[in-house]
Parts: C-alpha cells; structure tokens; sequence
C-alpha cells in the first residue's frame, strides 16, 4: 500500500516539474509545489484534510478543506468570522478580501444562498489552485475579482453590509491593509449599519497595534479569541445589532445556532466585548512598522 502511494507522488511530481521541487512527508501526498509572483505554494493532502500553503515552511497552512466534510472549518478562525453575522444578521451583500482555498466561498454556497458574495483575490494563481484542487466555483449570486483589495475599493463604488479581511498569513501581513487610512476607505464602502471582520493572530505586538488602530476609525470595536488557537477575529463597526453577550447569544439563537456546520452558540463564547491592549501606534500610511510589530511576541 505504502508502495502505491509512493508511486502516485512520484507521478505527480514529475507531472509538475516545472512548478518546483516535491517532497512529501510519510503519510501525505504533495498534490502540487510551486511559485506564483506573490508565494510559493504547497497543495498538500493527508487523509481526506486537503491544504494549501503558503511559504516554506510546511506547518503554516493557509488554508484547509476536509473533502469528505467540505462545509467543516478546519481552522478555528473561519468558524470565528462567521460570527459577523451575529452583528448584521439581515446582510444581504458581503465582500471577502482573500480567496485561499475558497472555503468560506464554499460554506455561502452551501448555507447562505440568499447572501451576494464578492471576493477579491490578489493571486491569479491562487484562484486557479483553489479551482484546481479544492473545488472552487463561482456559482450564481458569487463573483471574483483579481485584484488588490485596497485597489479593489478605490475603484469600486459597490458598498457591502458587511466586509471580511482574510488576506493574511501567519508570517507576513500586507500592511497596507492594515492602516487607519485603510480602514477609513474600508469603511466608506460599509451601507449603514454594517460591519468589518478581520482575521489577527493574538500573541504579537501587531494585535495591540491593530486594535488600536480600529478604534481610531470605528465607534465600537469587539475581539473574539480562539479557544484552541492563537487566532483572533476583530468586529468593527458604528452601528452593531448586539455588543454583548447576551445579545450574540440571543442572535445566534434567531439564526437557528449554527450556519451548516458552524456552532454559533460555541462561538459567542469566545466573545470580548472590551478587548484589553497595550499602548501601541496607530498605523497609518506614513508610519506602518506591521511586519516588525507581527515578529514581536507580546
């Protein structure tokens, strides 16, 4: 058995020498290695866990998708953003900054329907890959742009009831989405009432940097902390439809708990409607040290 495995990589890489070197641990199988103009890229599989990774070194998954139980979140902070609908429970039209594998695509597929949903992705490659090997589609009521997302809202007039910020991996941050000037445009392209999400990690400098920097452009700034993860997901907005517990918990409930496989109830545990930080900058485009601040453990 171990032999056919074996024989089914060596396959697949000499299928794709072209893209770089293939390795695979005992026990996985490397689907595709490669390069695109922003990342080197690993589409690995092990079992029925197929991930998508970004930079070299192979624990940092970017992305993941159970095939057997495609709607799962592998990742602890993908279940987290669904919370935003705990916030703007009515949204009818939601833009996703960063495609990844396009399991969050996938779960609106599949369990939001009646939600417009436009993702922009900066990496053609990216798209292509999550085409490829991860099933991603644009169905009906879902488009895609491959553009920069700052880009993507300078140009675009289009505004969205709530906006996710997923274009970011565990190793670097694009910093010029991280700036009050940022958020400023990202907040021009709110309708009234609505709501920004964002995927952090906690343990840096970078996360009281951020904070920070929401509450200078957003009237109410909430954080939801991984249980199981050092993963964080900021909620930001003017106008929020709860801003307790009590509250989430009572909107989790209309909702039903859960959108497919996501426990919202187990989510609003997780809920900090007062995240507490240490003095850091606002980071502005002027003044933006993001990636040294992401390197600073607190």
């Amino acid at each position: 058995m171990r032999s056919a495995a074996i024989g089914v990589i060596l396959g697949i890489c000499l299928g794709l020498l072209s893209a770089g070197p293939c390795r695979a641990a005992a026990g996985e199988q490397i689907l595709y290695e490669g390069d695109s103009i922003y990342h080197h890229i690993t589409v690995r599989q092990n079992g029925t866990e197929r991930c998508m990774i970004f930079g070299r070194q192979r624990d940092l998954r970017q992305t993941c998708i159970d095939l057997a139980r495609p709607d799962a979140s592998v990742f602890e902070y993908t279940g987290m953003m669904f919370a935003a609908f705990l916030f703007r429970p009515d949204a009818r039209k939601v833009c996703l900054i960063g495609l990844g594998g396009g399991y969050i695509p996938t779960v609106f597929r599949l369990h939001l329907p009646q939600v417009t949903l436009q993702t922009v992705e900066v990496d053609p490659h990216v798209a292509k890959l999550a085409t490829q090997y991860f099933g991603f589609g644009v169905p009906a009521g879902q488009s895609l742009s491959i553009d920069d997302g700052r880009q993507f809202f300078k140009r675009s007039p289009d505004r969205y009831d709530q906006i996710w910020l997923d274009a970011f991996n565990s190793d670097y941050i694009p910093a010029h989405m991280t700036t009050r000037e940022f958020l400023t445009l990202v907040k021009s392209r709110l309708s009234k009432g609505g709501i920004v999400i964002q995927n952090v990690f906690c343990g840096n400098r970078l996360y009281d940097a951020q904070i920070t920097t929401f509450r200078q452009v957003f009237a109410k700034v909430f954080v939801f902390e991984g249980s199981r993860s050092g993963s964080c997901i900021i909620v930001a907005s003017d106008h929020p439809a709860a801003a307790d517990t009590a509250g989430l918990r009572k909107q989790a409930e209309r909702l039903g708990g859960k959108i497919g496989r996501i426990d919202l109830l187990a989510e609003v545990e997780k809920f900090k409607p007062a995240p507490a930080v240490r003095k850091a900058p606002v980071l502005t485009d002027d003044y933006n040290p993001a990636n040294l601040l992401l390197m600073e453990k607190k």
